[in-house]
């Protein structure tokens, strides 16, 4: 502020400063004097203070930082001696600040002392305001002792400060639908981002609650936005059915299967067709399981169907696509009941010779396993009953040998076709 009233006041005065040099004489205005004095100054403290900070001993709050870094380190590993040795000294430059008190919480936890660790998170959930640590803290303890209660309440807190966290959103979903409390799922739809995941997690919230409440128009939406839904299309093609439309049902139930070849789907789809006469049954039927040449399922529930009507060359057929596609066990069994059936004829001698070869069938059994956290179930949850997120499941097959026993029970079966 000097310096510009210096300057102004010279250039106001017009003062000019005169020197003479070897005779000659040089003019200088003193506004310009001033001008390169300021410039010269102020290099001079710049140079100065970059000296001072390059030679002088870091301000604490360095100090705190690498404790907080130190401290963090031995809570990953565990080492409680040297996590309090970190915190106290971090907490000696920072102060008690929020990341400190979460520290302090999870320490807690390598003691197993939840009850600290949980006022702790309470006490840090009432110091936060763009935080959300102690929410998340604790909704991490409520899920651990399977208190949704307190988990929702937690999330919903977190989710004040971050409404765009996408994990938060969808536990908040999950713990939502596994309470049926489909209000409050549906109440976090509109903040996922767009994106399989969020497609697949607002259809099932829509198929549990259409299920439950045997609601078609919940059942249709979740429909359209996730066919693969297996349990969701039957339920939606049932209701159909109730109202004789079947074409609708049998549309759905083929869409579903395209989408996923689910054998329910298929059995669904061939109870859909009794208003039929027996030939479009048959030719129907036929038409679902050639739309999906890569599977197995088609080809033997179609199969299945053939046997109730005693069609048993079109059985015979399809049992073998499908046994050459994968050589389970079961499939096995239903070609030996063509063959019973068949006494005497061509067919039976066809299937015995098939019988006949090396024997190549697997036991199998199917699960569903979680995405999340790998953890398997017989049956297809809404909800994971480990990591508690929406399941996004996918079906595997676990092959198991056959036992010597249960191979020689197929030899001397087949020995007596």
């Amino acid at each position: 502020m000097l310096f510009l009233f210096l300057v102004g006041g010279a250039i106001y005065y017009g003062g000019v400063a005169s020197f003479e040099i070897k005779g000659n004489s040089i003019s200088i205005h003193l506004a310009a004097v001033i001008f390169i004095l300021g410039i010269l100054s102020y290099l001079c403290r710049s140079i100065g203070n970059f000296i001072r900070r390059l030679f002088a001993r870091k301000p604490g709050y360095e100090k705190g930082l690498e404790g907080l870094q130190a401290a963090f380190s031995a809570i990953l590993l565990k080492d409680k001696v040297a996590a309090d040795k970190f915190l106290k000294k971090s907490e000696k430059y920072l102060g008690n600040i929020p990341l400190i008190l979460w520290l302090k919480g999870q320490r807690s936890l390598i003691d197993g002392d939840e009850s600290s660790a949980k006022a702790i998170f309470y006490a840090l959930g009432e110091l936060e305001k763009d935080t959300a640590l102690g929410a998340c803290g604790l909704c991490r303890l409520a899920i651990k002792e399977n208190s949704d209660r307190d988990a929702l309440a937690a999330l919903n807190s977190a989710l004040k400060i971050s409404p765009n966290a996408q994990g938060l959103i969808l536990q908040a979903i999950a713990i939502s639908v596994r309470n049926k409390n489909f209000v409050e799922a549906k109440k976090h739809l509109g903040s996922l981002k767009k994106s399989n995941k969020s497609r697949l997690t607002e259809a099932i919230v829509y198929a549990e609650e259409g299920i439950g409440e045997k609601n078609i128009d919940l059942l249709k939406k979740a429909f359209k936005l996730a066919p693969e839904l297996s349990e969701n299309a039957v339920a939606y093609a049932e209701l159909l059915l109730k109202n004789e439309e079947y074409k609708s049902a049998r549309k759905v139930l083929s869409e579903s299967f395209k989408a996923f070849p689910d054998q329910k789907v298929f059995r669904s789809y061939a109870e859909a067709t009794k208003d039929l006469s027996l030939s479009e049954q048959a030719r129907l039927v036929v038409k679902l399981a050639n739309a999906v040449p890569e599977s197995w399922t088609g080809y033997f529930e179609s199969a299945k169907f053939f046997m109730r009507e005693g069609m048993w060359s079109q059985a015979f057929q399809n049992l073998l696509t499908a046994y050459e596609k994968e050589p389970f066990d079961f499939i096995v069994k239903e070609l030996r009941k063509v063959a019973e059936k068949s006494e005497g004829t061509e067919l039976q001698r066809a299937a015995a010779e098939v019988l006949s070869t090396p024997l190549k069938s697997e036991h199998v059994i199917f699960i569903w396993k979680c995405g999340h956290c790998g953890a398997e179930e017989n049956v297809r949850q809404s909800v994971c009953s480990c990591c508690n997120r929406i399941g996004e499941y996918c079906r595997i097959q676990k092959k198991i040998p056959l036992l010597v026993e249960q191979i020689s029970d197929f030899r001397a079966e087949r020995e007596s076709l």
